[in-house]
C-alpha cells in the first residue's frame, strides 16, 4: 500500500496551488492578448482562420502569461524559437514531400535550431508540426508563414505580455540572477576552519558569494 501511494503521488500534480490573483491575471492576459491579435487581423480584412493566427500561439500565450519567469517564456525564446521553427519547417517543405519525412525532419530541425540559438520555446515544435501538416498553407504563403503567424504574432503577444505584466506589478522580461554572472565557478572549495557555524566566502573576483556550511 505505501508503494502504491508513492506511485500515485508521483503521477499527481507537481505545481503548487496558485493564488486567485495569479489565475485571474494569467487567464485574462492570455485571453485578452489572443483577442487583440484576432481583432487586428479582422480589422485588416483577413480571417483569423486563414493562416494568420495558428493554434500554437495559444500555447505561447499560456507560457507568456502563466509562466512569465520561465526562461522558455522570455522574448528571445518566444520570438526566435517560433520563427526559427517556422523557417525550418518551410525549408523542409521545399525539399521533401513525403509526409512522414517532412514531419520528422521539421521537428528535428526546429528543435536543433532552438538549441543552437538558445531559444527553447515548446510551442515552436507545434509551429513546425502545424506547418508540416499543412503543405497547402505553405504552398500558398511561402515565407509569409514565417513572417506572419510565427514572427509577427509572437512578437505581438510578447509586447502585450510586457504591458500586461507591468500593469499587474510583475517583472517581465525576467532575467535569472545567475544568467548575469559571467564565468562563475560551478564549485567552490571552502577552507576548513575551527569552530562551528556557517560563513560566507567569495567564489572569485567576479563571482557571487557562496554559502559554506561547516560541520560542528
Amino acid at each position: 500500500m505505501p508503494r502504491l501511494t508513492t506511485v500515485l503521488r508521483a503521477l499527481g500534480p507537481v505545481i503548487a496551488w496558485p493564488r486567485p490573483a495569479e489565475v485571474i491575471a494569467g487567464a485574462a492576459g492570455a485571453g485578452v492578448a489572443l483577442s487583440i491579435c484576432a481583432a487586428v487581423i479582422l480589422w485588416s480584412g483577413a480571417s483569423p482562420t486563414g493562416g494568420l493566427l495558428i493554434a500554437p500561439m495559444g500555447a505561447t500565450a499560456v507560457i507568456l502569461f502563466a509562466l512569465p519567469n520561465s526562461p522558455l517564456a522570455q522574448p528571445w525564446s518566444a520570438v526566435v524559437g517560433n520563427t526559427a521553427s517556422a523557417a525550418m519547417a518551410t525549408a523542409v517543405h521545399q525539399v521533401a514531400d513525403y509526409p512522414a519525412v517532412v514531419i520528422g525532419a521539421a521537428a528535428l530541425l526546429s528543435l536543433a535550431a532552438m538549441f543552437v540559438l538558445r531559444a527553447l520555446h515548446p510551442p515552436g515544435g507545434a509551429v513546425a508540426l502545424t506547418a508540416a501538416l499543412n503543405p497547402a498553407m505553405l504552398d500558398a504563403g511561402g515565407l509569409r508563414f514565417v513572417l506572419g503567424p510565427a514572427l509577427i504574432d509572437t512578437a505581438a503577444l510578447v509586447v502585450i505580455a510586457i504591458l500586461w505584466h507591468r500593469l499587474n506589478g510583475r517583472v517581465y522580461p525576467f532575467r535569472h540572477p545567475q544568467a548575469e554572472v559571467p564565468h562563475a565557478p560551478a564549485v567552490t572549495r571552502c577552507a576548513a576552519r575551527s569552530g562551528s557555524g556557517p560563513r560566507w566566502q567569495r567564489s572569485g573576483a567576479t563571482g557571487p558569494p557562496v554559502f559554506c556550511a561547516h560541520p560542528r
